[in-house]
């Protein structure tokens, strides 16, 4: 993805499916593998556009419980249109808790909390990367540069946790998870989105898998690795749906053909697979159904704390 150099061999778990990097990298060692023009710094381009009107709005505030920015009466057959549009758009949203407090691990530039910022969240970030924390806070966010377990915040202070395309990335999964259960509070939810092993396109593109993001991904999840996370750190998974579309097997295909490229004829090398809408717009629908049979390439859990578990 970046041109950086580094070899390093999968091992896959026979039980659960997960799989691990080797050698085993320790934080400071994998640092440079996160360059200032990493893609989670940057801020996003639709930053303020998302936040103002249109259908996601209108999802947001009819599904999702988020203010309304402009009144009006609330009706059932809003209500019931928003359920259903919630299936094509806003399908990641976190639902509104009514100016509670929301903390993003792994925030990158900071784009997220800033839109939810602007819907009443009061929102706080964790960034190991001084890069992506120091745009997050430009933004006016509260952002800590560095790990979770640094941050000291108070037990049972968050309403709400997101972790998106973070845990793959962290060396000690269950200590954060386990310092993420001491600061949530008793009713709070935790958004986990990780990568699938169990994946149609690890199937079908083995160590070509954009998603594998070796050496960045140290560990990556299966239903069942993720399953045994949870129970060994006091979570249950209360939630769990598959979301995939055509932006990692396209990416994928351009990896494939960069290792393998004289197997291919050149025509096909010449698309530029990525950026091409056409083959993107024209796979989503197939994708869609491999997300209904659970081989879809992202997994997208909601956590509650187990409090059985606790006592």
């Amino acid at each position: 993805m970046h041109d950086l150099p580094g070899r390093f061999t999968i091992f896959g778990c026979r039980r659960c499916r997960a799989l691990f990097i080797d050698p085993w990298l320790t934080p400071e060692q994998l640092a440079p593998y996160y360059p200032e023009h990493y893609g989670r710094y940057r801020v996003s381009r639709s930053l303020e556009k998302r936040n103002r009107s249109g259908l996601r709005r209108f999802v947001l505030e009819n599904y999702y419980g988020y203010p309304h920015a402009r009144r009006g009466r609330d009706g059932g057959l809003k209500k019931a249109a928003a359920f259903v549009l919630s299936f094509a758009m806003a399908r990641n949203a976190v639902r509104y808790h009514g100016e509670g407090k929301f903390l993003d691990v792994g925030c990158g530039g900071g784009s997220y909390l800033y839109r939810l910022k602007q819907l009443g969240w009061n929102v706080y970030g964790v960034e190991p990367s001084p890069a992506g924390a120091l745009q997050a806070q430009s933004l006016g966010v509260n952002v800590c540069q560095g790990e979770l377990q640094g941050a000291s915040f108070p037990e049972s202070f968050f309403d709400a946790i997101r972790l998106s395309h973070v845990l793959e990335h962290l060396t000690d999964p269950q200590g954060t998870l386990r310092e993420i259960s001491r600061i949530l509070k008793p009713d709070g939810l935790v958004y986990v989105t990780v990568p699938n092993t169990r994946s149609l396109n690890f199937w079908l593109f083995g160590k070509e898998w954009y998603s594998l993001d070796t050496p960045r991904h140290v560990i990556s999840y299966s239903p069942s690795a993720l399953k045994f996370l949870c129970d060994a750190t006091g979570f249950d998974i209360v939630k769990l749906r598959f979301s995939s579309g055509a932006f990692n097997f396209v990416r994928s295909v351009k990896y494939l053909l960069e290792e393998k490229g004289d197997r291919w004829p050149l025509w096909l090398r010449r698309i530029n697979w990525p950026r091409n809408k056409l083959i993107r717009r024209t796979l989503k629908p197939f994708f869609f159904m491999i997300d209904q049979i659970r081989l879809g390439d992202v997994m997208v859990a909601i956590l509650r704390k187990n409090h059985s578990a606790e006592r």
